[in-house]
């Protein structure tokens, strides 16, 4: 059985829009215990960090385009597994301490972690002052447990 160009294309579509109908988890539960921060480092925690590590995702256009949206809600949903600053006053302390550290590394090393994210949205990347100050942050928070 040979196919065309023409039947080819015709299949990949309906393949395509089919897969528009597949639901996804694109909910953002309630918060219940935001992480309390000075304005200045939630302003940078919400610009950089929040799409994907807490319950305040914006969900853009493409987050509604599969197979797109697969991969974004798959990241978010890990994200928020590794770091939920919209649960951050659930844990104890030393969770908090572990988190802060490994914050502080993912940081300081910039947006290597999800290149992809901060190339569609580079108005979330830190420049070098805002990634400075979140680092300051940090250690002084460390230093106080």
């Amino acid at each position: 059985m040979t196919f065309s160009l023409k039947s080819m294309v015709s299949w990949t579509l309906l393949v395509l829009m089919l897969m528009q109908f597949i639901p996804l988890n694109r909910i953002n539960p309630p918060v219940s215990d935001d992480v309390q921060t000075p304005f200045i480092i939630k302003s940078l925690l919400k610009k950089a960090c929040y799409d994907c590590h807490s319950n305040e995702t914006r969900w853009r256009g493409i987050a509604y385009i599969a197979p797109i949206s697969w991969v974004l809600s798959s990241t978010v949903a890990s994200g928020r597994n590794v770091v939920n600053f919209s649960l951050w006053n659930n844990k104890k302390k030393e969770q908090i301490k572990v988190q802060q550290a490994e914050i502080r590394k993912v940081i300081a090393e910039g947006p290597v972690h999800q290149q992809l994210y901060y190339f569609w949205n580079s108005e979330a990347q830190l420049n070098t002052r805002e990634t400075q100050v979140l680092i300051q942050w940090i250690n002084e928070s460390l230093d106080e447990q």
